[in-house]
């Protein structure tokens, strides 16, 4: 428990920090993630129109759960189609992530993705119901330090964008 409560602490220390461009709300489901990520909810700062910072909080099954973060740049956001409530977009973009995963032994990981994907935007930009897969590679740092196999979660969800 104490590790958890580190982890959310300096989460929330950096979230301080962050000049906000928007302020997002969400929830999302990993349809292919492997072992790392499961079901959960996310809090997103945007300092820039192309920058997106999400601290996640997944449930997995067995009791196991991991907090995440990742830091993405996504300076690729093509119009597909406009219509009266919104609009559909692809995105494309690349960025960071970093896991601690509440196992019997705590797992922490970190590395490189590229989230590509399509987001529909409505309500005068405030939801978003979005798709995306995000090829990821890296490694892990604890319980040893060693490579991953690439991987490729999928992500359905939905956030409100507040700001």
């Amino acid at each position: 428990m104490k590790c958890k409560t580190l982890v959310l602490t300096i989460i929330l220390s950096v979230a301080a920090m962050v000049n906000v461009h928007s302020l997002g709300l969400g929830a999302q489901f990993n349809l292919n993630a492997g072992k790392v990520f499961a079901p959960g909810a996310a809090l997103l700062v945007s300092p820039t129109r192309m920058t997106h910072i999400a601290f996640n909080w997944y449930v997995g099954e067995e009791n196991t759960s991991s907090i995440g973060l990742t830091l993405d740049l996504v300076p690729l956001k093509l119009p597909l189609s406009s219509f009266a409530a919104g609009s559909l977009n692809f995105t494309l973009g690349v960025g960071l992530f970093t896991n601690v995963v509440f196992l019997d032994d705590t797992e922490f990981n970190i590395g490189l993705r590229i989230p590509v994907g399509i987001n529909v935007m409505l309500v005068n930009n405030v939801l978003e119901v979005f798709f995306h897969v995000a090829p990821s590679f890296g490694g892990d740092l604890l319980p040893s330090l060693e490579f991953r196999d690439p991987f490729y979660p999928l992500a359905l969800g939905a956030r409100i964008w507040f700001l």
